[in-house]
């Protein structure tokens, strides 16, 4: 008789066990799901530079100063990396004021990110006038596009589609002189 009280009682383990894995799991599931997304964006941003910055302050030359999320050494020029979070479906373009985003038959207007990003790019282009810079609006594999990404739009998806990360010395000589100017001038 004992193996079978020996069983019982590890059935009756295992069965806690598994109840509490399961709250614990309700409990943490909304900082997991963020966790994995901002992994999802660290590991995208390092595909498309071979060296990256993040939240920059720069003169934005009429006095006051713009914020910078993400600057990255690419092959072809100096990125300004916008990360955008939105869930949704987004409806906008590079030429319309505003753009909706849709959750769950609800819409929010927000104005068009390019203006902002192309005031970033300027106070970049400031500072190493004599290298490309380019912007770029990185949206999460939550938002969607049902009419199509407007130009200079990525999603995660777009970027693990990138064979492999850029090395320093695929980078031009230029740029990567262009690079260490840029480092050594932020506050």
């Amino acid at each position: 008789m004992e193996p079978y009280h020996l069983n019982e009682q590890h059935l009756w383990l295992a069965l806690e066990v598994l109840a509490v894995l399961t709250v614990l799991l309700l409990l943490f599931r909304k900082p997991l799901q963020h966790w994995r997304q901002e992994r999802q964006i660290r590991r995208a941003l390092k595909r498309l530079g071979a060296r990256g910055l993040q939240n920059i302050r720069l003169p934005d030359g009429l006095g006051s100063e713009v914020m910078i999320d993400n600057l990255l050494l690419a092959t072809d020029a100096i990125l300004v990396v916008d990360v955008k979070r939105f869930d949704g479906l987004i409806f906008g373009g590079s030429k319309t004021d505003i753009w909706t985003q849709v959750i769950n038959k609800h819409s929010y207007r927000f104005p068009n990110p390019d203006q902002q990003l192309q005031l970033q790019v300027a106070a970049v282009r400031t500072i190493v006038p004599r290298v490309p810079v380019r912007g770029l609006h990185l949206f999460t594999h939550k938002s969607k596009f049902p009419k199509g990404k407007p130009p200079g739009v990525l999603q995660l998806a777009d970027i693990r589609k990138q064979p492999r990360r850029p090395r320093l010395k695929d980078i031009p000589a230029e740029l990567r002189s262009a690079w260490e100017e840029l480092c050594t001038s932020l506050p």
